[in-house]
């Protein structure tokens, strides 16, 4: 695609010398003018011809010129620099080359003696001076407009009000040397000597004269009126303003951020319009950054869920090898003395295996939110028997471990998946038989509690075993954690039975907590929801 090139600027677009160079060129051409009008017009005639032409030259000038770049004073420099270049430029004119070319009747006609027009000449460059200091005060004021709102309705009013002083002005003005010219007759003699004199005379002066009544007026209409405009203005630019710190805010990561809405009107409905929008935004990126910590939770457990499934599938995969091996090793004519032995514990490994695939099977569900309940309000108390009475006898016989359910005969039911509250039973028993030594004792309780939203079933399971040392209570909910004591032991378990106790308590609505002191034992305490919940529910 070609480059697209920006239009060029009339106005304060070009070097100082060539700006002298157009503005001397317009007053050659006027100074023509005024010649051919010598000796057909009167002398003042002639003489509002000469400030015609040091007007039109010094504005030209003052147009034209480019502002210049840097400091305050280079720019001061500058600005008397061309000021002194066109004083200069025009006087060379009068007294070298308007001579030269026979054009002295021009200010002859108009002056006794070369004096007014050389010092007209020489004025243009004060002249040029002090109108760029207005243009610099204007540019200055069209800044403060064009960055702020406040100063652009400010000046909004206050150019209403100079448009309608000056035309009122200017019409009181001309209107009388307007009819005049009109009046005039194009075919009678003297027309054009007729029309310069009547716009030298008459029509330039009167302009003049409305401009300066204009001014005059303004000095004493605009204060009030630009005061009156600023507060008017003020209004409604501070909503605006509290509004854009509002959004810079906003995009710098301040998602609360909100304005206070005044007002019925466009601002007001601005306002209301970006509460909503921001609240929405940080809404939308609460969602975004839950999601995120949650995808990332997951990635994390799926990573570890790998590296401990490896570990663990690998300790009873190579235990079923090895008896393997050394079954069909020592499997002769006649099988070997210790194949029932061997078969026990390849059955054991086997129901190890089982197990571990089932909590996996069960904590993928529950990760992925498919995990399935039947939940209904159920006594909880055959359960707790039936997991008791299945686990008490082998308890006894291996470890002479006491296995025990106290019950109330009063238990209300529970909001719960029975199926799944027996899983929960069944880990946490067999984790408190394997950390009681021979000899201790295994509890089973339940009661009812008061909650915030009606009663709560507590279930708890205390051992006297070795307990739990402070620094892995925080991690004894997490998937394959083992603290220091089962790590030392290898076959107490994968990890994955409190962790599976949490996920399924949690999945109906109830809570997992625990109480530990070393060389004394541990309770887990599991609540679920009871009956006034199912109302609620």
């Amino acid at each position: 695609m070609g480059k697209t090139l920006a239009p060029k600027r009339f106005f304060f677009s070009v070097h100082p010398a060539r700006a002298i160079l157009e503005a001397w060129v317009w007053g050659f051409i006027l100074l023509v003018l005024l010649s051919r009008l010598a000796g057909t017009v009167t002398a003042s005639v002639m003489g509002n011809g000469w400030f015609v032409l040091a007007g039109t030259v010094g504005m030209w000038t003052v147009l034209r010129t480019r502002i210049p770049p840097g400091d305050w004073w280079k720019q001061a420099l500058w600005e008397l620099a061309v000021g002194c270049a066109l004083s200069l430029g025009m006087l060379a004119g009068i007294v070298g080359i308007a001579p030269a070319l026979n054009l002295e009747a021009a200010w002859q006609a108009a002056y006794a003696n070369n004096f007014p027009a050389v010092a007209l000449m020489l004025g243009t460059g004060p002249g040029y001076g002090a109108t760029r200091v207005l243009v610099r005060l204007w540019r200055f004021w069209d800044r403060l407009r064009r960055h702020r709102m406040l100063w652009a309705l400010t000046h909004a009013h206050l150019i209403v009000v100079i448009i309608v002083m000056g035309v009122f002005a200017l019409g009181l003005a001309l209107v009388g040397p307007l009819q005049e010219i009109l009046t005039y007759d194009v075919e009678a003699g003297g027309f054009w000597s007729d029309l310069a004199s009547d716009l030298l005379v008459t029509f330039f002066p009167a302009a003049m004269v409305g401009i300066f009544m204009t001014a005059f007026v303004l000095v004493g209409v605009l204060p009030p009126s630009a005061l009156l405009s600023f507060l008017a203005a003020r209004k409604t630019t501070r909503r605006l303003e509290d509004l854009a710190e509002a959004t810079t805010a906003l995009s710098e990561g301040n998602y609360a951020t909100r304005v206070a809405v005044s007002g019925e009107d466009e601002a007001a409905q601005l306002q209301t319009n970006f509460n909503v929008m921001a609240e929405t935004l940080e809404t939308t990126l609460h969602d975004l950054e839950t999601e995120r910590d949650k995808v990332a939770h997951l990635l994390k457990a799926r990573r570890e869920l790998v590296a401990g499934v490896s570990h663990e599938l690998r300790t009873p995969l190579a235990t079923l090898r090895s008896y393997l091996d050394s079954i069909r090793q020592n499997w002769q004519a006649a099988p070997p003395d210790t194949l029932p032995h061997d078969l026990d514990v390849m059955a054991q490994e086997l129901n190890r295996l089982q197990r571990l695939i089932d909590d996996l099977f069960t904590l993928s569900q529950a990760e992925a939110g498919g995990l399935s309940l039947n939940l209904a309000l159920t006594d909880v108390a055959p359960s707790i028997r039936r997991c008791v009475d299945a686990l008490a006898p082998l308890a006894w016989q291996r470890e002479r471990i006491e296995l025990l359910a106290e019950l109330p005969s009063d238990l209300p039911p529970a909001w719960i998946d029975a199926g799944r509250l027996e899983q929960i039973l069944t880990n946490l028993l067999r984790n408190a038989l394997r950390h009681t030594p021979p000899g201790g004792l295994v509890i089973a309780r339940a009661w009812a509690e008061a909650g915030d939203a009606g009663s709560v079933i507590a279930i708890e399971v205390c051992d006297t075993g070795e307990g739990i040392p402070p620094e892995d209570l925080p991690h004894i909910w997490e998937r394959f954690y083992r603290g220091e004591a089962a790590r030392a032991q290898d076959h107490l378990g994968a990890g994955l039975g409190l962790a599976l106790v949490k996920e399924l308590t949690e999945a109906m609505g109830g809570t997992a907590a625990v109480r530990s002191t070393v060389g004394e034992g541990s309770c887990f305490t599991v609540r679920m929801p009871g009956e006034r919940m199912t109302a609620d529910t």
